[in-house]
């Protein structure tokens, strides 16, 4: 797994080395160098230059230089945190020329979707447990049903309780950075299926997933559709045949993905809890025959829990749940 490279410009040897320090007992994904100035090595070496005014370091005209907002005693974590989204962001966005080519980057390596390859989930109030029934559709649909499935959580963070220790994956803003310099490279097939074959893991159940971010999850920044074509490039990678999309209550959002799609590629699932007090009907977002209601019998804090993921044994009501909510997706009920 590549780490990202951030150079800290201080001229302040002791908060230099004090910052490196910190990184590497507490950062994983992090490598850090130092320097008193910004320089043309910067270009090659690292991803983001970190310096904190004049005062402290020179920054010169490099195009990696950052100065975080937080200030310079916010503390490694929440520097690194903003130092990494200015990566993602300007890698996303560099230059006029680059945002062209993303536009019209090749489709090579991307897959067509099949009916009702996309499961989007969503609800239209918090604490359903939309993410786990998500999470658990994908693990049946997997382990059960024979389908090569993906999860993504496109909520603005993710529940990292819900992610299996011990599970190694890459985190969803490593995988979109490498993602997006391919795309900018104009990268063919071979590089997609490295990168995705290297990024997703599956847990126990076949389920292929990605680490949650720490913070703000990288995914709910992307424009509707740059995030239609990094899940076609991992369906074409991974030979998928579903994708679990965990929306939660991102409804604007949605929409707006939604607007990407051919009709049939998608089937749209609600969550609603069954007897839940204080919700009321709304109007659909989608026409009634792409769209799924899944009442369960559960709330989210009920949902039993299992060394950090969800239990979507049959043994249980929201195991069940699920089971009968896979029987309508696969059209196995009369």
């Amino acid at each position: 797994m590549k780490n990202f490279a951030v150079c800290i410009l201080d001229r302040d040897i002791h908060y230099a080395k004090a910052f490196m320090k910190v990184v590497a007992m507490e950062h994983e994904g992090f490598t850090v160098g130092t320097r008193s100035a910004c320089g043309e090595g910067c270009r090659d070496e690292c991803d983001v230059c970190i310096g904190f005014g004049a005062a402290d370091g020179a920054r010169g005209s490099c195009e990696k230089a950052y100065e975080p907002s937080c200030g310079k005693y916010a503390g490694a974590a929440a520097i690194l945190s903003e130092a990494r989204r200015f990566v993602l962001d300007r890698t996303a966005s560099y230059g006029n020329a680059a945002a062209e080519h993303m536009r019209n980057a090749s489709r090579e390596g991307a897959a067509a979707f099949e009916p009702d390859t996309l499961l989007c989930v969503h609800a239209f109030a918090g604490g359903l447990g939309t993410s786990c029934a998500a999470i658990g559709v994908g693990r049946e649909l997997a382990r059960y049903r024979g389908e090569q499935v993906l999860y993504l959580s496109l909520e603005d963070a993710e529940d990292a309780g819900l992610y299996p220790a011990g599970l190694r994956a890459m985190r969803a803003e490593e995988a979109l950075y490498r993602y997006l310099r391919l795309l900018n490279t104009g990268a063919g097939k071979e590089g997609f299926d490295r990168l995705f074959g290297a990024a997703f893991v599956r847990d126990e159940y076949g389920l292929f997933r990605l680490a949650p971010d720490e913070g703000t999850g990288s995914l709910a920044g992307q424009a509707p559709g740059e995030l239609y074509l990094f899940i076609s490039h991992a369906a074409g990678a991974l030979g998928l045949t579903r994708a679990v999309l965990d929306f939660g209550t991102r409804l604007n959002f949605l929409k707006m993905f939604a607007a990407q799609l051919r009709r049939e590629e998608a089937l749209f699932i609600e969550i609603r809890a069954e007897g839940k007090a204080g919700l009321r009907p709304r109007p659909a977002l989608f026409k009634e025959e792409s769209l799924l209601k899944a009442a369960f019998p559960v709330c989210y804090e009920d949902v039993r829990r299992r060394e950090g993921y969800t239990d979507v044994g049959i043994a249980n009501a929201f195991g069940l749940a699920v089971k009968e909510l896979c029987d309508r997706i696969m059209g196995d009920v009369s």
